[in-house]
């Protein structure tokens, strides 16, 4: 499936593939199967009621996967694009009510996103003795446990979407690590929306900046694979999907709720409610969008 998908989407980037190639599969083992078959017969009216009873952002994954599923097989079946419509529309219309979904009230952490820098400065205690040592003698699960919480104290900050387990230590490829002046910079050059947002460039934040000058030793002196994650075992680059892994993880059992990248990135919006409500006043008031709006400020 995952070739077929590749294929017909030669511009996706590889994490939207594998996003795809799941749920697709998530989407078969609805239907009752081990794997995707290799035709579209399976994607049925039946299959279709059965994702349309569930939760709009679980009926608006699968749907789409659906449709996925079908272009994969160079198929066409409009009740499938019918139904990917009705979800997305209905999955736009519960977030415009800004109300709090089953699944967010459930993992919602005390204090919202602020809770994961708490978390942060908690587990930095247990590896803070790490950063006396010479970089090169610290062991693979010394600096994994540093890494996670490097990893922790990331998301408390930035909340991107997966990009930082794909992030390179020197300016190479796509998305890498680089040094403006005294400051660290993360340049995402491939994410799921370049095509119509363009790349990524932020300044890290101080805390950030800090941890990192102190993990980049370590992962030089340690690792040749030229990335900023590494594996525990070998010392390997760390796939994407297992860094993922490792936040849900480590925030499940610390915090006790489960906080994947999208529920870090409702926790950060959140957080942020009263300006963005703000800056949606403004421009409603002077008649323009947000790219207008920036250019209408004059800075002394």
């Amino acid at each position: 499936m995952e070739a077929l998908l590749k294929k017909i989407c030669p511009h996706c980037t590889a994490s939207s593939i594998r996003t795809y190639t799941v749920n697709v599969r998530a989407l078969a083992k609805e239907g009752g199967l081990e794997k995707p078959p290799a035709h579209a017969k399976w994607l049925t009216q039946k299959l279709l009621n059965k994702i349309k009873a569930k939760p709009v952002n679980q009926y608006k994954r699968l749907a789409i996967a659906g449709v996925k599923a079908l272009g994969a097989y160079e198929a066409k079946d409009k009740k499938w694009h019918d139904a990917m419509n009705d979800a997305t529309a209905k999955y736009a219309k519960q977030r415009d009510t800004q109300k709090r979904t089953k699944r967010e009230a459930e993992n919602w952490p005390d204090g919202g996103y602020e809770a994961l820098r708490k978390l942060a400065k908690e587990m930095h205690t247990e590896v803070d003795h790490l950063e006396n040592q010479k970089p090169s003698s610290v062991s693979a699960s010394d600096m994994y446990a540093y890494q996670r919480y490097f990893i922790v104290l990331f998301y408390a900050y930035h909340a991107l979407r997966g990009d930082l387990g794909d992030v390179r230590i020197e300016r190479k490829g796509h998305n890498y690590l680089y040094k403006k002046g005294a400051s660290w910079h993360m340049h995402i050059g491939l994410h799921k929306t370049v095509r119509s947002r363009g790349a990524i460039d932020i300044k890290l934040a101080k805390p950030v900046q800090v941890a990192l000058n102190l993990f980049l030793p370590m992962v030089r002196s340690n690792t040749s694979h030229g990335f900023l994650l590494s594996t525990k075992r070998w010392r390997k680059k760390l796939q994407r999907k297992d860094m993922l892994l490792l936040l849900r993880n480590t925030t499940q059992d610390r915090l006790g709720k489960r906080l994947g990248v999208q529920m870090i990135r409702v926790l950060k919006t959140t957080e942020h409610l009263k300006s963005i409500d703000k800056a949606l006043e403004l421009q409603r008031e002077l008649g323009h969008g947000a790219v207008m709006q920036a250019r209408y400020v004059s800075k002394a």
